[in-house]
């Protein structure tokens, strides 16, 4: 992320705040996609993870007021509270399961999306369980930041800073964990 729009971003979540609900609309324009992709890849549901992003903003603007910038960037501040709160969604609807759910009850909360058709839907399903499977056989230092920036949404800037390594070393990682990838990949559809 650019200096620019770090420091946009900090005066935003400093105006939040102080109450100012334009520059939190600001905030989810810029954000929302990041956190909705984040909750979706921990809670396996899309509606449940769009309720996650309302309850995450929501949680934005109850706490910004504590934001302090020189503690962390504005987009990781932003994911960290999301972060917490997706992790809190989960773990409170694992309990809820385990205590009202049958195990094999579970799958019928998963409604398929009827705008894709069957084929599409089990089609986005096996593709997804590809990447994840050769993201696997890639070395960790390779696999982590493009795990963090695919699921996570965290920038190569924010990897750098969450792995304490230097940018140039998370662009490096990250493109031979891509070359290892597209390679794995080609071999699976091959």
């Amino acid at each position: 992320m650019s200096d620019h729009h770090s420091n946009e971003d900090t005066q935003r979540i400093l105006d939040i705040g102080a109450g100012d609900e334009r520059a939190l609309e600001a905030v989810y324009d810029r954000y929302a996609q990041r956190v909705y992709s984040l909750a979706v890849s921990v809670l396996k549901d899309e509606s449940l993870a769009e309720d996650a992003v309302q309850e995450v903003f929501t949680n934005i603007w109850l706490k910004a007021a504590s934001y302090r910038p020189e503690m962390s960037a504005p987009g990781t501040w932003i994911m960290s509270v999301a972060h917490h709160k997706v992790v809190d969604l989960y773990r409170s609807r694992r309990r809820t399961l385990d205590h009202t759910v049958p195990p094999d009850a579970e799958a019928l909360h998963r409604i398929p999306d009827p705008a894709l058709s069957v084929e599409q839907q089990v089609e986005r399903g096996f593709n997804a369980r590809l990447v994840r499977a050769a993201l696997l056989e890639l070395p960790a230092e390779q696999s982590r930041p493009l795990y963090l920036s695919a699921w996570h949404g965290y920038s190569q800037s924010e990897i750098a800073r969450l792995l304490d390594v230097p940018l140039g070393t998370v662009k490096t990682r990250m493109r031979l964990g891509m070359q290892k990838l597209k390679a794995a990949l080609e071999e699976y559809v091959a």
